[in-house]
């Protein structure tokens, strides 16, 4: 065995009323006015305010910033940054999705560097310095943000996405509560629920792979296999959403050790030049990588090891004497009815022209995907063909 590293220090809870132990977890790490950083949807749903209900009862002082943006943007975390020393906080909590976490990482990192822009931090550990104490609730079951090490911010004026990385941008605590899922609709629960099968198959397959991240990989997908229909079809199944957010949460972790590959590479520029929400792009896109990885001899007998985790049905047709090469193209098969069930019973688009994508910007995507520090842990490189290839293909 080579060796390795897997890091995951953030706390867990998870279950029914894990919101509950919120204050509990600030008084903990001595926080008595914290940040609550969350977005305008949220608050409309009222589903922040089940986070402020549970603070307000406990006596917990706190201020909010809701203006997170579907995209998190640089202007808005230097703009937290201030607004989080102003007002004189001394800890963040984030409800929300991706972004809401993600902006919040960003905000604490200025601060931990005493203020400094974020742009600056840009790249691979180049943080130093520990962030004010952070707390991170989901209300999505996909990005996994809560116990990851990476940051994806926008940059606006570069109409690109700029990636951080550091074991210091991982929250303190995550609180994992079906309560705050239950609302999501079927179509975002789909796109969500793909995107963390993503960041669990990409996982498995990166190069920078290990026993400990295959562990949780695997175990997400079969989370996510059992649990996702399950959630889509009846939001308030209480078990199927608990099980969907543990299942995210495992992906994130696997991914945040093994990191991720051609489809994080090509859906950050999607998401970048064209707009494409994250969790919409990778599963139009999963499959269409997969298939491209297969056909260059990428990842044989890999993917097809991964088969009776996310079909046990199709494998069982195959059969014990099935050769790797048919359970690998069995595993891409599988991908991609699932990508049609989806559409066909929620309406989720499957093509980029469905999208409003014009097809003159495919090119600029493919080449900023070319250089997407993803696209350095996929076993084949991904040139600017290649990538244009997948795009036409998921056009």
């Amino acid at each position: 065995m080579e060796g390795f590293e897997f890091a995951c220090p953030t706390k867990i809870i998870c279950g029914a009323h894990a919101l509950d132990k919120l204050p509990g977890e600030l008084a903990d790490r001595g926080v008595a006015h914290p940040l609550v950083m969350t977005d305008a949807g949220l608050m409309k749903l009222g589903i922040a305010a089940k986070l402020t209900d549970v603070l307000d009862a406990a006596g917990v002082a706190y201020e909010v910033f809701d203006q997170v943006p579907p995209d998190s943007s640089m202007d808005v975390v230097n703009d937290v940054a201030r607004l989080f020393a102003a007002r004189g906080c001394d800890g963040f909590v984030a409800i929300g999705g991706g972004s809401v976490i993600d902006t919040t990482k960003g905000a604490a990192a200025s601060l931990a560097c005493e203020g400094v822009d974020f742009a600056t931090l840009q790249g691979s550990e180049i943080l130093q310095h520990d962030l004010p104490p952070f707390i991170a609730v989901p209300t999505t079951a996909g990005t996994g943000s809560e116990v990851t090490l990476v940051a994806v911010v926008a940059d606006t004026q570069k109409h690109a996405k700029l990636s951080f990385a550091s074991y210091k941008l991982v929250p303190h605590v995550a609180i994992l509560d079906p309560a705050l899922t239950s609302s999501l609709p079927p179509k975002l629960t789909a796109t969500t629920g793909m995107d963390a099968l993503t960041h669990a198959i990409e996982a498995y397959t990166s190069i920078q792979k290990n026993p400990v991240s295959d562990a949780f990989a695997v175990k997400a997908i079969e989370l996510i296999a059992a649990n996702l229909p399950r959630a889509c079809a009846e939001g308030g199944d209480v078990d199927a959403r608990a099980n969907l957010a543990l299942a995210s949460l495992m992906a994130g972790a696997a991914f945040s050790n093994a990191m991720v590959g051609i489809v994080h590479a090509i859906g950050h520029s999607l998401g970048g030049l064209c707009h494409i929400p994250h969790g919409q792009a990778m599963m139009m896109l999963l499959p269409h990588c997969v298939r491209f990885n297969l056909h260059h001899g990428v990842h044989a007998g890999t993917y097809g090891e991964l088969l009776g985790h996310l079909s046990p049905k199709r494998a069982a047709e195959l059969g014990p004497n099935a050769t790797p090469a048919e359970r690998d193209l069995a595993f891409c098969d599988e991908l991609f009815a699932l990508n049609a069930f989806y559409h066909d019973t929620y309406g989720v688009p499957l093509a980029l022209s469905k999208l409003g994508v014009e097809r003159d910007l495919l090119e600029a995507v493919a080449k900023q995907a070319r250089y997407d520090g993803a696209a350095l842990y996929n076993e084949t490189e991904i040139t600017v063909e290649n990538a244009l290839d997948i795009l036409n293909a998921t056009y």
